[in-house]
């Protein structure tokens, strides 16, 4: 402790005295391998900078040191294959990198309608829902709020007024077209003691159906506009976005196919890959 101690005083000392005129200040060496000031990270707000800051460079030493002890001791004794491995990575990453650059330039990233609905249609059997979704309109409001008859007797309107009356007094709404979400999801919004009458499925998830609930605080209202139950397959507004990440990918990977073909066609072509008997 008394060193670790020692050290962080050090260190400070080191900051604070070290010659301004450098371009950039050095915090601390390994061999000829030095650590500078702007090469530290910045500590994560809940953590003491100065304990995050040593403990930083304590690790950079130590996998320096280990780095220096290894090429001292492999070098010229170790396995023959690490210059192969290392030219294999380098070899991967510029290829990895070359890739990706032509297929920023080249890769089409516009998904048509069409192809997404002629996707979903013709696939329809890998989509099955997972769980139950839902379409529903909701309001959250406190008890004590004003003329919450109005709301009773209107929900689920959709008029400007009964969404300026929801504005001004509750807590949460949706209201009007809204999108699938999951009913587990709306469930853990909902008083906990209401969980197992909830999960009853085959009552409550049916077209048009108006669910009220309170505890000592809320009251909400439901209205199920719509659901789909698990298994079932996932309706289409629910999955759009991954069907384009599919077409998308399924195009990369078509690119990737063209550039690999066309590089060995031009090598064939001026002489410059050739296949020996």
């Amino acid at each position: 402790m008394l060193k670790r101690f020692f050290f962080v005083i050090c260190l400070f000392i080191f900051f604070t005295c070290q010659n301004k005129e450098d371009n950039r200040k050095r915090v601390a060496r390994v061999f000829d391998n030095y650590l500078y000031f702007d090469q530290l990270p910045t500590p994560p707000n809940a953590q003491d900078s100065l304990i995050f800051t040593t403990n930083f460079i304590n690790q950079w030493a130590t996998k320096e040191l280990l780095f220096n002890k290894a090429k001292f001791n492999i070098d010229d004794s170790g396995p023959s294959y690490i210059d192969s491995l290392v030219q294999l990575y380098k070899s991967s990453l510029l290829t990895h990198y070359y890739k990706q650059s032509l297929i920023q330039m080249h890769l089409d990233t516009i998904v048509d309608d069409t192809l997404v609905i002629n996707y979903y249609q013709n696939n329809i059997d890998n989509f099955p829902l997972k769980e139950d979704l839902v379409k529903l309109n909701y309001v959250k409001i406190k008890r004590i709020a004003p003329n919450i008859q109005y709301l009773k007797d209107n929900f689920p309107s959709n008029s400007t007024e009964f969404q300026d009356y929801c504005v001004q007094f509750a807590e949460k709404f949706f209201l009007g077209n809204v999108d699938w979400v999951s009913w587990l999801d709306v469930i853990d919004e909902l008083p906990v003691e209401f969980f197992d009458f909830l999960m009853n499925t085959q009552k409550n998830l049916k077209k048009n159906n108006i669910i009220e609930l309170e505890d000592s605080t809320y009251q909400y209202f439901l209205f199920i506009q719509d659901f789909k139950t698990k298994g079932t397959s996932s309706p289409l507004e629910y999955v759009s976005s991954l069907i384009e990440k599919i077409i998308i990918n399924k195009r990369k990977k078509e690119l990737v196919n063209n550039i690999e073909r066309d590089l060995v066609e031009d090598a064939i072509i001026n002489n410059n890959f050739e296949l020996y008997d």
